[in-house]
């Protein structure tokens, strides 16, 4: 599923509710912004694969602080999905 989502599958999810599942712990995540890359490596990848990169930055708790990983992620919407998540911040 994940393959085939592109920046319009979450840009209109933007301030919407998502949560991630990791071991025994579960987070709810804001969808604060969802980015198109324009580097010229990441056109490049497009016109290879026939998807546009992009960026998706959530907000959370600050307790617990997320590892960098796999995680579960659930919306009432998209269904369940894995994402692999970094943290970019405090």
């Amino acid at each position: 599923m994940l393959e085939t989502f592109t920046i319009d599958t979450f840009s209109p999810h933007v301030g919407e509710t998502f949560q991630a599942f990791y071991k025994d712990a579960s987070l709810e995540l804001t969808l604060q912004s969802a980015n198109a890359y324009g580097t010229e490596s990441a056109q490049e990848w497009s016109r290879a694969s026939g998807r546009t990169p992009f960026s998706l930055v959530f907000t959370g708790p600050l307790d617990p602080n997320i590892q960098q990983g796999m995680y579960r992620v659930e919306h009432a919407e998209l269904g369940a999905f894995e994402l692999f998540l970094v943290p970019i911040g405090a």
